[in-house]
């Protein structure tokens, strides 16, 4: 498809638009225009964004310049900015691709206006992002260990939020889930879909962050990189599994591990 627009103002039609189709408003095209900055007219962004429809489809939140937004945020951060001290495996920031949550989002579904998201292990918030990006959700939640990697993280949010407005709903805390307790604290105990990329979490910090989903009051659905329970059977007395049960299983590549990983979904027992 040739065209005179460049990629990086396909990903930018693309967020604009879909900010006003997130409040269930029409495009105002003039104001695209005036915020893209570029010579072309007022019909040309219309009828480009009619283009990438015809291409990718019309869910905008699905499209693949989601994905390349997020590699442009975070594209200043090297392999070594979030690559755990010898020994200290818990310190990694195991960040996951974009095209590996694209998929988790898939194998999620229907996300809600009132759904908080929250990212366990937010890691630089790429993830929290994304799900900013690509879904209607009302606000997107990360608490992260390491101060080092929030501080990268907030780093390169902050200079991108000007741009992609939609990353306003993204809130990074920095904590350990040793001593935080997320199903009273504000504004953790109001995520409704939580997610822990706990793949090298120690085992200290994966029980309590067990302990703390199953308390939450509005959790209805936990994406985990590692299995719960992995042995478990339907006469499992553990508190989690009274719970939480496994729905789904997916696979996806983290930038710290090139084979694909399982990813595991759980919903609420019936």
């Amino acid at each position: 498809m040739r065209t005179s627009f460049t990629d990086a103002q396909d990903k930018r039609i693309v967020a604009l638009a879909l900010e006003y189709e997130s409040q269930h408003k029409r495009v105002e095209w003039k104001e695209v225009a005036r915020a893209m900055r570029s010579k072309h007219s007022v019909q040309a962004f219309e009828n480009r964004l009619r283009a990438l429809k015809r291409t990718y489809g019309r869910d905008l939140s699905r499209f693949p310049p989601s994905e390349s937004a997020i590699r442009d945020i975070f594209s200043n951060v090297s392999a070594a900015d979030v690559r755990q001290q010898a020994g200290k495996t818990d310190e990694n920031a195991g960040e996951m691709l974009p095209a590996a949550i694209s998929s988790v989002i898939q194998m999620i579904g229907a996300v809600h206006r009132d759904d908080v998201f929250l990212k366990i292990g937010a890691g630089l918030g790429n993830v929290a992002a994304q799900f900013a990006i690509q879904t209607i959700a009302r606000r997107c939640l990360g608490i992260e260990k390491g101060p080092e990697v929030f501080l990268r993280g907030v780093h390169c949010l902050r200079e991108h939020t000007p741009r992609l407005l939609l990353l306003h709903k993204v809130f990074l805390s920095q904590g350990d889930v040793l001593d935080t307790p997320l199903s009273s604290r504000l504004p953790f105990q109001r995520a409704s879909i939580v997610f822990l990329n706990d793949f090298l979490f120690d085992e200290l910090a994966k029980l309590a962050v067990q302990e703390q989903l199953y308390m939450m009051p509005r959790v209805h659905l936990i994406v985990s990189t590692s299995r719960f329970c992995p042995r478990h059977r339907d006469s499992c007395r553990r508190r989690f599994c009274s719970k939480w049960r496994l729905a789904k299983i997916t696979y996806g590549r983290g930038s710290w591990k090139s084979p694909p990983i399982p990813i595991y979904m759980y919903t609420t027992v019936q």
